[in-house]
C-alpha cells in the first residue's frame, strides 16, 4: 500500500508541473496587407529617353535636311571592268564642241564618256506618333538610252515618285550603307560609283511584313512617256548626304521602333 501511495504521488506532482509549464496562446488573425510590389519585367520597355512624338520629329527633320543629292554615277561590268551606260552614240558621233554643249545641255559630265548625272531624295511628308508610322516619299531622276528614230539614240530622262508608309512595330532591323555598295549589292553584275558620295540607311521590315508603294513616273522632255505603277517592298533605303547623320536617324528610329514594339523579340522560353 505504501508504494502505491508514493507511486499516485509521483504522478500527481508530475501532472502539477505539466500543467504549470506555459502554453503558447493560439494565432490570432493576420491583418490585411498591402499587396507585394510586382517584380520587374526582364525586358522592361524603352521607357527612358524622348517620347515617340519627338523620336518621330527628330527623323523626319534628319531625313528632310537632306534635300535633294545630285550626284554623278559611274558604272562598271564587275566582270570585265568596261563601262556600262556611260556612253551615249548621240553625243560620241557629234564633234567634241558638240558633244560638250550636248552634255551640257542634257546635265551629264563630259569628257572621255557622258556620265549621267542622277539625284536622289527621301521626304518625311508625314508622321503618326499615336499610330506609329511614317509616310515617306522618293523622288529622283533615271536616263536611258532610247531609239529617237534615223538610227538616232537619244538619253532620255525621266523623273519618278514614289510614295508609302510605314510602321515602326514592323520593322526588325536597320543598317548604314554607302550607296554604292547597296546598289552593288542589288545588282552584283555592276559595279557603281558616285561623285559625290552618299549613303543610305536601309530598314528592314519582320517576316511577312510588306508595305505598299505607289511610283508615278514622268518624262522631263518631250520623249518618253508618262507610267504608274504599285509594288509590295519588305525593305528600303532613305539617302543621306553623310555617313554620321545616317547612324543619328538610325538610333532615333532604333528608339521608335522599341517603343512600338518592333524589333527582333527574344524567345520567352
Amino acid at each position: 500500500m505504501r508504494i502505491v501511495a508514493l507511486l499516485l504521488t509521483v504522478s500527481l506532482t508530475a501532472a502539477i508541473a505539466l500543467a504549470q509549464q506555459s502554453v503558447p496562446p493560439p494565432p490570432q488573425p493576420v491583418a490585411d496587407q498591402a499587396p507585394a510590389p510586382p517584380l520587374p519585367a526582364v525586358n522592361p520597355p524603352a521607357a527612358n529617353g524622348p517620347t515617340l512624338e519627338a523620336t518621330v520629329k527628330f527623323i523626319q527633320e534628319k531625313v528632310n535636311q537632306q534635300g535633294k543629292i545630285v550626284y554623278v554615277e559611274t558604272v562598271t561590268d564587275s566582270v570585265t571592268g568596261e563601262s556600262a551606260g556611260t556612253n551615249y552614240p548621240a553625243a560620241r558621233s557629234a564633234g567634241l564642241a558638240h558633244k560638250q554643249a550636248f552634255a551640257a545641255k542634257k546635265g551629264y559630265a563630259a569628257g572621255g564618256g557622258s556620265a549621267p548625272q542622277r539625284s536622289a531624295e527621301t521626304q518625311v511628308v508625314a508622321v503618326d506618333p499615336i499610330g506609329g508610322a511614317l509616310s515617306l516619299q522618293e523622288n529622283g531622276s533615271d536616263t536611258e538610252v532610247q531609239r529617237a528614230g534615223f538610227g538616232m539614240m537619244l538619253p532620255v530622262t525621266s523623273d519618278w515618285t514614289k510614295t508609302w508608309s510605314v510602321y515602326f512595330k514592323n520593322i526588325e532591323r536597320l543598317e548604314v550603307i554607302s550607296a554604292t555598295d547597296y546598289k552593288h549589292r542589288l545588282k552584283p553584275a555592276m559595279v557603281y560609283q558616285d561623285d559625290p558620295p552618299y549613303f543610305e540607311l536601309v530598314i528592314h521590315l519582320a517576316a511577312g511584313k510588306s508595305v505598299q508603294r505607289h511610283s508615278h513616273t514622268a518624262p522631263s522632255g518631250k520623249h518618253g512617256r508618262t507610267a504608274d505603277s504599285d509594288d509590295s517592298i519588305q525593305e528600303f533605303a532613305l539617302h543621306f548626304r553623310d555617313e554620321d547623320t545616317a547612324g543619328r536617324a538610325a538610333k532615333a528610329m532604333i528608339h521608335a521602333i522599341e517603343l512600338c514594339g518592333g524589333g527582333s523579340q527574344p524567345d520567352l522560353f
